[in-house]
C-alpha cells in the first residue's frame, strides 16, 4: 500500500494474500448501501469477494450442527452489480492469474469518493491491453452507482468482447470461520430487459422477505462507431448484456454502466422493482453523477474538515503528521459511507464493520458510543436517526430482561433486524468437535452505552422533543434494569453486580468456575452509577406533563427511585490496598501470568516471538496459553490447542501492575463516586 498525500490510498501490484485487506479498505458506500472495491471481472474466488450491502437488510438462517440447531442472523449480501468481464476474439474472458500483469493499480480518492483503478498486461497471445477503471456509489442519489471504463488496444486489432451484467448467484462466504454454516440467503424471483441496454434483476431475502432490485444501464461507444447493440444473456442467476466491438491498435472503447439499487425497507418507493427502472432511465451520465457526487463530498468534508500540525520532537526537531491525518481521514471517510444523511430516514443501526464485509455478521454492537461524539455536532439529525434504532427496540429489550429474571430493559450484546440477542451461546470447535461457551452476551455495558449516548446527544443538542418522546424512557428503563441487577451485600454495606463481562472480553469466568461471568467489573458498577445518577437527571429537566406521564405509565414510585439513589451511592469498586482500581473483584488474586511460557506456546518463529512479545505492565492477557478463546475456531487456533479445548476461555491470570499511577488514582475511594 502507497500513500500518495494525505487524501489517497494507493495499491501498486496484484497481492492475492492481501486482496480482502484491500477490498475492504476500498469499499465505496453512501449510507444507504456499500460495495467493495473488489476487481469487476471478478468473482468470489477465494481471493477476490465482490460483496454489495444494504443498510439494515437482514436474514435469518438455521443449522442442523452436531445435534444442535444454531440460528443466525446475518447482513445480506446483495446481487453483484459490478460484473463487467471482458475478452479478445474468441478467447475465455480475461482472468489475471492467466494474463502477464505489467502495471495494476489502485487508488482510493477520500476526498472525492472515487476508486480508480489502472490495468495493463499481455494476454497470451502475445497483445497488450491497457484499462483505465473508475468508479463510485454516489453520495448525491444515494440509490445509484456507476463504474466506467476505458479499454485500449495497444499493439493489437481484433474484436474486443465485452459482458455487463447483474449476478444474483451470491451467497454470504466472505469469513472463513463461518464456512459450513448456511449461506443462500436469497432468491432471485426475476430477471428482465425492460428497456435496450438496460438489465432488471429482482431478488429476496427468504426468511425476513425483503425484496431487493437492482437495474444496471449499459452504454459502449467508440469515437466514430455507432454504439454496438447488446445480446441478452440469461445464465442461471446472472443476466448480462455481451456487445462486440471491433477495433484497431492504438484505439479505445468506452464503457458506461450506471446501476440503480432499491429494497423494500426504502421510504417513498411505490415497489423496488418499478423504482430502479424508473431511476436508471432517468440517471444522468458517468461525468454528471461524478461532478453532483464530488460536490456531496465536498459538503461532506466541509462538516467534517480535519487538519493536524506539525508535532514538536526532542530537540525542536519536527515530526510530519501526514501519515497520522491519512489515518484520521480514512477513518472518517469509512465511517460516512457507513451511516451518512441518507440514513436519516432509515430504521438501520451501526454495524462494528459498517458495511464493508460479512464479519460479526452485520450485528450493531456498541460502536456508536465511539461514532456519536464525531456525527452529533455535525449531523445531529444522523446522530438522533442512530439512536431511535435503539429505542425502537426498547421493547425487545424489556423482553430480554424478563426472560433473565429482571425488570426494565436489557439491551443485547449483538443486535440485528428486531433487537433480540444474535449473540450465540455455544460455538462448534471444527477441530475438536466440541461445543465451547460463549459468554460475550454478558457485556451488559452495552446497555449503559445506549444511555449514555442518548444523554449526551441531549446535551451536545438541547433536542428536548427526542429526550421526551423517545430517549427519556429508554433510559429510565436501562436505569431500572441495572438498578435490579445488583445485589446487596450486607458484609460490605455496599451494592455489587455480579456475572458479567466487562469490555475485557478475555476475562469470561474464574478458574473453575461452571457458571461464566465475573463479579464488580469496575468499568459496568462506575458507568451504572453514572446511569443512576443521570436517570434522576432526566426526570428533572423533563417538562412536568411530560415527566408525569412517564412516572406514572412506567410505575415509577418515589420508593423505587430513593432506591436507586440509594445503589448509586453505595455501589462497590474492587480497589486494593495501594489504591488502584482491580479491573474485578480477584483480579489481584491471580497468578502472575508466565509470559516466557506463553510466547513460547504461541509464538510461531523465534523472531516473532522476540518481536511481539507483550511488556509486563502494559498488556494483559486473562486466558490461559493452552486454551484458546471461548471463541475458538479453525482459523484461530492450532490443532494441538483445539484439542485441548476444554469448557471455554477461563480468567487465570494477570499482568504485572504498573506502579506509576496518577495522583487521582492514589486517592482513589473504596465506594464509586455520587
Amino acid at each position: 500500500m502507497a500513500m500518495a498525500d494525505t487524501w489517497t490510498l494507493e495499491f501498486d501490484g496484484c497481492d492475492p494474500g492481501g486482496e480482502g485487506r484491500r477490498e475492504a479498505l476500498c469499499t465505496l458506500g453512501n449510507g444507504r448501501f456499500a460495495t467493495r472495491g473488489a476487481a469487476p471481472e471478478s468473482g468470489a474466488d477465494g481471493v477476490h469477494y465482490p460483496g454489495t450491502y444494504a443498510a439494515g437488510v437482514y436474514n435469518r438462517l438455521r443449522d442442523d450442527i452436531a445435534g444442535r440447531v444454531v440460528e443466525n442472523e446475518s447482513m445480506v449480501n446483495l446481487p453483484n452489480w459490478l460484473d463487467l468481464r471482458f475478452g479478445i476474439g474468441n478467447g475465455d474472458w480475461i482472468d489475471l492469474p492467466g494474463v502477464r500483469v505489467l502495471v495494476h493499480r489502485w487508488a482510493l480518492d477520500m476526498r472525492r469518493g472515487v476508486l480508480t483503478r489502472k490495468l495493463r498486461f499481455v494476454d497470451a497471445a502475445g497483445r497488450t491491453t491497457a484499462v483505465r477503471q473508475r468508479r463510485i456509489v454516489s453520495m448525491e442519489q444515494p440509490q445509484l452507482a456507476a463504474l466506467h471504463t476505458v479499454v485500449t488496444a495497444e499493439d493489437w486489432s481484433g474484436t474486443l468482447r465485452l459482458a455487463s451484467g447483474i449476478d444474483g448467484a451470491v451467497t454470504n462466504t466472505g469469513v472463513a470461520r463461518y464456512a459450513g454454516m448456511a449461506s443462500d440467503h436469497l432468491e432471485v424471483v426475476a430477471t428482465a430487459e425492460p428497456a435496450p441496454h438496460t438489465l432488471l434483476l429482482v431478488a429476496r431475502t427468504n426468511q425476513s422477505e425483503v425484496r431487493i432490485a437492482e437495474a444496471a444501464r449499459t452504454r459502449v461507444q467508440r469515437t466514430g462507431a455507432a454504439e454496438p447493440e447488446p445480446r441478452l444473456v440469461r445464465d442461471g442467476e446472472r443476466i448480462a448484456h455481451e456487445f462486440e466491438v471491433a477495433l484497431r491498435s492504438g484505439e479505445s472503447v468506452s464503457v458506461e454502466k450506471v446501476v440503480a439499487l432499491q429494497t423494500s425497507r426504502d421510504p417513498a418507493i411505490s415497489e423496488p422493482a418499478l423504482a430502479v427502472v424508473e431511476q436508471v432511465a432517468g440517471a444522468p451520465g458517468f461525468d454528471e453523477l461524478l461532478t453532483r457526487h464530488e460536490l456531496a463530498w465536498h459538503q461532506l468534508w466541509r462538516r467534517f474538515r480535519v487538519e493536524l500540525g506539525d508535532l514538536a520532537g526532542d530537540g525542536g526537531k519536527r515530526h510530519t503528521t501526514d501519515e497520522m491525518l491519512r489515518t484520521v481521514r480514512l477513518s472518517v471517510f469509512h465511517v460516512l459511507q457507513a451511516v451518512s444523511p441518507h440514513n436519516v430516514e432509515l430504521d438501520a443501526g451501526l454495524p462494528a464493520r459498517g458495511l464493508h464485509g460479512e464479519a460479526y455478521r452485520g450485528h450493531v454492537f456498541w460502536d456508536e458510543l465511539f461514532a456519536l461524539p464525531l456525527l452529533t455536532l455535525r449531523l445531529p439529525g444522523l446522530a438522533r436517526a442512530l439512536l431511535r434504532y435503539r429505542t425502537r427496540r426498547l421493547d425487545a429489550a424489556r423482553r430480554s430482561a424478563r426472560e433473565a429474571g429482571h425488570a426494565g430493559a436489557m439491551y443485547p450484546w449483538q443486535s440485528g433486524s428486531d433487537g433480540r440477542e444474535e449473540t450465540q451461546r455455544v460455538h462448534l470447535n471444527p477441530r475438536s468437535g466440541r461445543w465451547l461457551p460463549d459468554a460475550s452476551h454478558l457485556q451488559r455495558h452495552v446497555g449503559i452505552a445506549v444511555g449514555y449516548n442518548i444523554w449526551q446527544y441531549y446535551q451536545a443538542t438541547g433536542d428536548i422533543e427526542f429526550l421526551a418522546e423517545h430517549g427519556a424512557e429508554t433510559l429510565l428503563e436501562i436505569a431500572r434494569f441495572f438498578a435490579g441487577a445488583t445485589t446487596y451485600d450486607a458484609s460490605r454495606d455496599r451494592f455489587r453486580i455480579r456475572g458479567v463481562m466487562g469490555p475485557d472480553e478475555y476475562s469470561t469466568r474464574y478458574p473453575g468456575a461452571a457458571e461464566p461471568g465475573i463479579d464488580d467489573n469496575a468499568y459496568t458498577n462506575v458507568m451504572a452509577v453514572w446511569l443512576l445518577v443521570r436517570a434522576q437527571d432526566v426526570l428533572d429537566v423533563l417538562p412536568p406533563t411530560r415527566r408525569t406521564e412517564l412516572v406514572e405509565g412506567l410505575g415509577l414510585s418515589s420508593e423505587e427511585l430513593l432506591h436507586w439513589r440509594d445503589v448509586s451511592r453505595r455501589m462497590y469498586v474492587p480497589i486494593a490496598p495501594d489504591g488502584i482500581i482491580s479491573q474485578f473483584e480477584g483480579y489481584r488474586d491471580l497468578p502472575e501470568l508466565d509470559w516466557d511460557a506463553t510466547a513460547a506456546a504461541t509464538a510461531t518463529s523465534s523472531a516473532s516471538t522476540a518481536s511481539s512479545r507483550p511488556r509486563a505492565g502494559r498488556w494483559t492477557t486473562t486466558r490461559s496459553p493452552n486454551r484458546p478463546t471461548s471463541s475458538c475456531c479453525s482459523t484461530c487456533c492450532p490443532p494441538t490447542s483445539c484439542a485441548s479445548c476444554s469448557v471455554g476461555s477461563a480468567t487465570r491470570f494477570r499482568r504485572r501492575p504498573s506502579r506509576a499511577r496518577s495522583s487521582t488514582t492514589s486517592r482513589a475511594r473504596r465506594t464509586a463516586p455520587r
